[in-house]
């Protein structure tokens, strides 16, 4: 190999080194050309001072650099000298070229950094943030709870790792904040990396975080949608590299899983401590509860909702001693659900007749943590409360679903543990749903299973249904091949076909969007109700990140044991006229329940989707009417 070839290779190495490495080469280069031009000056045709007396090397070296550093140096030497211009000369097309290589090389330094900025790759240095790993269309409304919840917190962060472009995920989320969450004082800050990555997961600072949220991939990277298996198979591996970033120090952990056979694996990976959303048994409970109780998908929005009231664990050490159904009295201002004992055992609700033991600390519904506090007075009218009669025998029911959600298996067994003996359920979806749940009808307890394949969009089909015989029905989102939009659209099809077939004869339907935006699209007026499954879930995040306590309340307020929330008549508890909630809560006392809101009827006969009223001042004097409604706490 020649010399050439070798000092070619060098060059090679040092420029491949970067920015620092090719300003070091142009400072040696520079160094010589000034020690090469100082000492052939100095040599040749060294000039002179004022007083004529000859420059010394120090002098010609600094002279040198001057006229290689500003090439107007030349025209302003006053010396005449050809052998000293050349020389000049010769230094300053040198200093030409140094200084353009530099001007260059800074340049693309700066664009080097400005690119390194934009790919999202530099550390974050927050503390207290909330951490979101992953991306799907769940971040924005979980983003919007999230600046509501920190609305009064000054310096409130938020940092999303996803891989996606950060240029387009700063873009998409201040978008949506300008249009949804308007004066809020959050951060936002973005980093583009992979959430399973140990390396990636060092730019966020999961050291100072308060909170960290995984949310469960929609889409794979080519755009095609996850089954939930391979949805979950990514949040495991990030679980996994969250073990071995965060060892040592405790992280508030909550994490999205789609498939509940998924849940014991992740359980092993973050042991207790962390929260596992369950959004498949989530949204496929919600949507049978709600779909049989109208009105109920308001009260959860509200309950979930930082914008309303929420559910918060709070002490209160005056209460040792005074028997649950006393104390609910003693809150004007909030409503009392529950109790976390000092070994923290949550009862929702507890025995009524049980005393406040030491280190209990109370779960009630309040405008806000610092609201729960003892300002109620009883306001009981006892000539108001309804007789306690005996309790409705369950009647069979028929129950229309229309839709082949990848949730309807989940949703027709959670239908069937609310259905009396003697119920019936029909399915009509895309595909073949009467093959894909053949072997479902003999495991249902209560209903029989009635299997059709058919688009749910086509009027026709839905005319030979008879949808006025049923007594609820569920319209699903049939998400696969489709995007959230196109579900949603069909959706709303199926909704506006099933307002015009019973209109006349009324049938309450509960409807499942993906988009809040096409919730208002679908909303006209009607009584039907929506369940956004994708808000719901973020909804229960958000709550869960900025509240740990809460994630043992909610799992126990949305399973299928213990005592759930029910919308039922208000005569039930107290008779029409002008009482005090305080009154309606001693009826639902009295009926070993916890009464928490109500549910008025609009003028119109119909009843209005925004007047569910939940945690109401116990003092205040309120007209119910037969047609009104209360909304309770009680055992199924």
């Amino acid at each position: 190999m020649s010399w050439k070839d070798r000092l070619r290779y060098k060059f090679d190495n040092v420029m491949a080194r970067g920015v620092a490495a090719q300003v070091l080469l142009l400072a040696v280069v520079t160094a010589a050309l000034v020690v090469v031009g100082a000492a052939a000056t100095f040599v040749l045709a060294r000039p002179q001072d004022d007083a004529g007396a000859d420059d010394n090397v120090l002098q010609v070296m600094w002279l040198t650099l001057m006229h290689a550093l500003d090439p107007g140096m030349i025209g302003g030497d006053g010396v005449t000298e050809w052998v000293y211009l050349l020389l000049m000369l010769a230094v300053t097309i040198g200093g030409i070229f140094v200084v353009s290589a530099l001007i260059g090389v800074l340049n693309q330094g700066f664009g080097e950094r400005l690119e390194d900025l934009r790919r999202g790759r530099s550390r974050v240095v927050e503390h207290g943030h909330t951490v979101i790993l992953g991306w799907s269309t769940k971040i924005f409304p979980l983003l919007s709870e999230l600046a509501e919840a920190n609305r009064n917190v000054r310096g409130a962060c938020v940092v999303v790792l996803a891989d996606r472009d950060k240029v387009e995920m700063d873009s998409e989320i201040a978008a949506f904040l300008a249009a949804t969450a308007e004066g809020t004082s959050l951060r936002v800050v973005t980093r583009r990396g992979e959430a399973q990555a140990v390396d990636d997961l060092a730019l966020v600072a999961l050291d100072r975080c308060k909170a960290v949220v995984v949310l469960a991939p929609e889409r794979h990277p080519d755009g095609t949608g996850t089954t939930p298996s391979e949805a979950d198979a990514v949040v495991l591996k990030t679980l996994l590299a969250l073990r071995k970033v965060t060892a040592g120090h405790a992280v508030h952990l909550v994490t999205e899983i789609v498939d509940e056979r998924t849940a014991p694996v992740a359980r092993m990976v973050v042991g207790d401590a962390a929260a596992l959303v369950l959004t498949g048994p989530l949204v496929s409970r919600l949507l049978v509860q709600t779909g049989r109780q109208s009105g109920l998908s308001d009260v959860y929005g509200e309950l979930l909702d930082f914008a309303g009231s929420e559910i918060y664990v709070t002490p209160e050490p005056r209460l040792v001693g005074v028997r649950f159904r006393d104390a609910v009295h003693r809150y004007g201002s909030s409503t009392l659900l529950g109790v976390v004992t000092a070994d923290g055992t949550l009862l929702l609700p507890p025995d009524l007749d049980r005393p406040f033991a030491a280190g209990d600390q109370v779960v009630a519904i309040s405008e806000d943590d610092d609201t729960v506090v003892l300002d109620g007075t009883p306001h009981v009218d006892e000539a108001a409360i309804a007789v306690v009669g005996p309790p409705r025998a369950p009647e069979a029911e028929r129950t229309l679903v229309l839709g082949a959600s990848p949730r309807l298996d989940l949703i027709l067994r959670e239908l069937d543990g609310f259905m009396a003996p003697g119920s019936a359920i029909v399915v009509v979806g895309e595909g073949r749903p009467d093959v894909a749940l053949a072997g479902l009808a003999p495991q249902l307890a209560h209903a029989t299973l009635d299997l059709r394949p058919g688009d749910v969009t086509d009027r026709s089909v839905l005319d030979g249904l008879d949808v006025g015989g049923f007594d609820h029905v569920i319209v699903l989102s049939e998400t696969d091949g489709r995007s959230q939009d196109m579900a949603d659209a069909r959706t709303i099809v199926a909704l506006l076909h099933l307002r015009d077939i019973t209109r006349d004869a009324p049938v309450p339907v509960i409807s499942e969007i993906l988009d809040a935006r096409n919730r208002d699209l679908a909303s006209t007026g009607e009584r039907d109700d929506f369940i956004v499954s994708n808000r719901l879930v973020s909804l229960v995040m958000s709550q869960i990140a900025e509240n740990p306590h809460l994630a043992a309340v909610l799992d126990e307020l949305m399973s299928k044991q213990g005592h759930e929330l029910y919308v039922r008549p208000m005569t039930d508890y107290v008779t029409p006229g002008e009482v005090t909630f305080g009154t309606v809560c001693e009826a639902a006392l009295r009926r070993g329940e916890i009464a928490i809101g109500y549910r008025s009827v609009g003028r119109n006969g119909q009843e209005d989707g925004l007047a569910a009223i939940v945690n109401p001042a116990k003092g205040t004097r309120l007209t119910f009417t037969a047609d009104d409604k209360v909304v309770v706490l009680a055992e199924a």
